[in-house]
């Protein structure tokens, strides 16, 4: 018999079609077990959780598909974060569709290996992040300079920005370079996940570190310096 999870618990609350964040916080001091395959677990643009983390030592497999004979595309280390995709019942069980951070490789894991994943601030994000919409809006939370380069071998200068905060570590900052030309950076789980690509097709060659409390960007010729205080906050 699966242990008593927080599905269990608000088997009826889902079926509803609805979540209530407190009871996630609650049934997270309670248990690390997983999510359980009692009931249908909502997607995060229907209030669900927006990432998972892998519950279980020694990894888990990635699935092309929501079968438990179904082909394994990869495997996921404990404690693995991943972007909530929806989960249904197949066969039985509940099997959820995720995307791990930093890849675009999408799969399926069975739903009670998966817990939902508190965010570096402590809380667990519940529904679509509006972050990035904010952000197209010009509602932004902090704005500032920050050093930045557009072209390759050109010294570091400055560029202004602005950030529009979601929860668990969520952001999406737009900078603005000298000509005009902006460039949105996409954060999740405290992490840089992507840049938007322009009209010709670029901004897909990327990569990030962080290094003294900065945020080290290249997305193509491209780099950033962003402080992480200027991205979510003190």
């Amino acid at each position: 018999m699966l242990r008593k999870t927080f599905c269990a618990i608000v088997a009826s609350t889902i079926l509803a079609g609805a979540f209530v964040a407190n009871a996630w916080a609650a049934e997270q001091t309670q248990s690390n077990a997983g999510t359980g395959s009692e009931a249908e677990v909502a997607a995060p643009e229907d209030g669900g959780p927006r990432r998972w983390q892998v519950a279980v030592r020694n990894g888990t497999e990635l699935r092309a598909s929501p079968a438990p004979d179904a082909p394994v595309i990869g495997m996921l280390a404990d404690g693995a974060i991943l972007s909530n995709l929806g989960c249904a019942d197949a066969g039985g069980h509940v099997w959820c569709k995720v995307r791990p951070l930093h890849s675009r490789a999408r799969g399926y894991v069975v739903a009670e290996v998966l817990r939902p994943a508190r965010g570096p601030d402590g809380t667990v994000p519940m529904g679509a992040d509006d972050s990035a919409l904010r952000a197209g809006q010009g509602d932004f939370d902090a704005s500032g300079t920050l050093s930045c380069a557009q072209i390759r071998g050109e010294p570091m200068g400055a560029c202004a920005f602005g950030v529009a905060r979601g929860t668990g570590g969520d952001a999406t900052v737009v900078v603005t370079f000298s000509n005009g030309f902006k460039r949105r950076l996409f954060f999740a789980h405290g992490r840089f996940i992507s840049a938007d690509a322009t009209m010709s097709g670029t901004g897909f060659d990327s990569d990030w570190r962080m290094e003294n409390g900065l945020h080290l960007i290249r997305v193509d010729d491209q780099r950033y310096a962003l402080p992480n205080t200027a991205v979510f906050g003190e």
